[in-house]
């Protein structure tokens, strides 16, 4: 499997022949009022991807970008569905192929097998993250969950995992003129609950996603870690890591 990092969340994976997309998203313009800047700086991929499947783990622009999918969607591809967003989906996307599938249901097609599993999303939005696996290499994709007390569970019930994508940046959001009430919670993973939730999966790595890009000083503040911190947490909680820059390729085999 080679796997690639995009944007944010993003994440482009090639598994015998086919090229699949969770949570990819290229056009962050809608949220700059909220993220800052940054939205203007991240790398273009769309013209060069073609997609078998795309995923996604919620319905947050930051996480589905309809544009990408209108782009580098094959005519033959498809779309793997949460069954809980569903209906949304349909509205939004008109007549694309969808598989729909229940939490804990499998997929299989190419020798590929996909399977949606438990989220919490920290607005209390419909979530789930994703668990994709080959003949070589098994990832997982968690969005941008928080805490919550499914992971000893989905480590017994789903072994062999090697990478664990997970949100990392422990954002506190302000988001009241959407209608959210400020709260000081983060509202996904922090550095700490990241590798902590990689431990739990029994995941041979963790590799963070949903850091570092952006940040505004009163509507998104994340919590910010540097190497330092990777190393430190790693140490202490017992779980290995990886680094991936936007745009950096993994070969696993």
């Amino acid at each position: 499997m080679e796997i690639q990092k995009l944007n944010w969340a993003g994440i482009k994976l090639i598994s015998n022949g086919k090229t699949i997309l969770i949570d990819a998203a290229e056009d962050f313009s809608y949220y700059k009022p909220v993220l800052g800047e940054a939205v203007d700086e991240v790398i273009k991929f769309t013209d060069k991807v073609e997609a078998d499947y795309i995923l996604f783990t919620h319905m947050h622009l930051d996480h589905f970008d309809k544009s990408v999918v209108e782009k580098c969607l094959k005519k033959n591809g498809k779309l793997i569905v949460y069954s809980g967003l569903e209906s949304v989906v349909r509205k939004i996307m008109g007549d694309v192929e969808m598989v729909v599938l229940n939490l804990n249901e499998v997929f299989t097609e190419n020798n590929i097998i996909f399977k949606p599993v438990f989220a919490m999303d920290g607005v209390g939005e419909i979530q789930t993250s994703w668990i994709v696996e080959d003949l070589h290499s098994k990832i997982f994709h968690g969005g941008d969950t928080i805490w919550h007390n499914q992971f000893w569970k989905l480590g017994r019930e789903n072994e062999n995992i090697d990478y664990a994508f997970l949100p990392s940046n422990g954002v506190v959001v302000n988001f009241e003129m959407i209608g959210l009430e400020y709260s000081p919670v983060p509202v996904s993973l922090n550095l700490k609950e990241a590798f902590a939730a990689a431990h739990l999966l029994h995941a041979k790595k963790l590799v963070p996603i949903h850091y570092g890009l952006f940040t505004h000083e009163k509507f998104y503040i994340p919590q910010l870690f540097d190497q330092e911190d990777l190393q430190k947490t790693s140490k202490e909680i017992g779980q290995n890591y990886l680094i991936l820059k936007d745009g950096e390729v993994l070969m696993d085999s």
